[in-house]
C-alpha cells in the first residue's frame, strides 16, 4: 500500500514547484521510477503522489512522455510559423501535437471530413470561382484541445485543381507538395483576421454556447502568377486561443 503521508509529501513537493514555475506548462514531471529513488519510496506511493496532481488538474498524461504539467492558460497558435515552407512540419498531426503538449495541453485528435460543395460565395470569391456553375473540394477539420474541439479548419480548393489528388481523398495526409506537383505550388499568403458572433453550425461543431465570440482566420494562398489556390478558413472561440505572429523587422 502506498505510505499516505508521504504520498502527500511528494505530491506537496511538486505541487510547489508546479506553483513557483519551476516546473512550467508542458515540463515532464519525474517518473515513478525517478520519483522512487529522490523519495526511497515504493512505485506505488510514487504513482500515487503522481495522481494526486491528476486529480487536481495540474498535470495529465500524455501516450510516450509520460506526465507533464498542464497549462491553465491560453494557448498559441503560432500562424507565422504553421506551414511556412521552411517550417511544414508544423502542419502534420504529429508535430501539431508536440506543439500542443509543449504548452502544457491535451491534443485530443481531430475529426475530418471531405466534400465536393457548390462553394460559399466568400470563398468563389477569393478562389476566382462562379458560385454557381463551378464546384470546391472542402477538407473540414475540427481539432480537439483538452478533451474539446478548439478549433475549425475548413480548407477549400477548386475541385478542377485537386480532383485525383489526396487532397480529394477522405483521408488525412501530412505532404505538402501536393499542389505543386499539380502544377499550382503556392508561394505566399495572405491572411485576414476578425471577430464576430458565431454562425449555428459553428456552435454546433465547436459546442460553444450561444453568444460566444469567435475569431475566424482566413489565409488565402498564392501561386507566383497571383493566382490563388488554396483557402483555409479557421474559427476558434475567444477564450480559447492567442493567434500570434512573429514578424521579421
Amino acid at each position: 500500500m502506498a505510505d499516505n503521508s508521504t504520498t502527500s509529501r511528494i505530491t506537496a513537493d511538486l505541487r510547489q514547484q508546479i506553483q513557483d514555475g519551476t516546473l512550467g506548462p508542458g515540463a515532464l514531471l519525474p517518473s515513478e521510477p525517478e520519483l522512487s529513488r529522490t523519495y526511497n519510496v515504493s512505485r506505488q506511493t510514487a504513482r500515487a503522489a503522481l495522481q494526486a496532481l491528476e486529480r487536481e488538474g495540474l498535470a495529465l498524461v500524455r501516450p510516450r512522455r509520460g506526465r507533464i504539467v498542464r497549462s491553465t492558460q491560453r494557448l498559441r497558435w503560432h500562424l507565422s510559423e504553421f506551414e511556412r515552407p521552411d517550417h511544414t512540419v508544423l502542419a502534420t498531426s504529429d508535430a501539431w501535437e508536440t506543439d500542443i503538449e509543449n504548452q502544457g495541453h491535451d491534443p485530443s485528435g481531430q475529426t475530418l471530413d471531405v466534400e465536393t460543395i457548390t462553394p460559399p460565395d466568400s470563398v468563389a470569391a477569393r478562389l476566382g470561382l462562379d458560385s454557381r456553375t463551378d464546384r470546391c473540394v472542402v477538407r473540414r477539420h475540427v481539432r480537439y484541445i483538452d478533451g474539446k474541439p478548439a478549433i475549425i479548419s475548413d480548407d477549400y480548393f477548386d475541385a478542377n485543381i485537386v480532383r485525383g489528388t489526396e487532397l480529394a481523398a477522405p483521408e488525412d495526409t501530412t505532404r505538402e507538395d501536393i499542389l505543386k506537383e499539380a502544377g499550382y505550388e503556392q508561394v505566399y499568403d495572405i491572411d485576414e483576421i476578425i471577430t464576430r458572433m458565431p454562425s449555428p453550425d459553428e456552435i454546433a461543431r465547436l459546442q460553444i454556447p450561444a453568444g460566444t465570440p469567435v475569431a475566424e482566420h482566413i489565409r488565402t494562398g498564392y501561386t507566383a502568377d497571383n493566382k490563388a489556390v488554396r483557402v483555409m478558413i479557421s474559427v476558434v472561440p475567444g477564450d480559447t486561443l492567442i493567434l500570434q505572429y512573429t514578424i521579421p523587422t
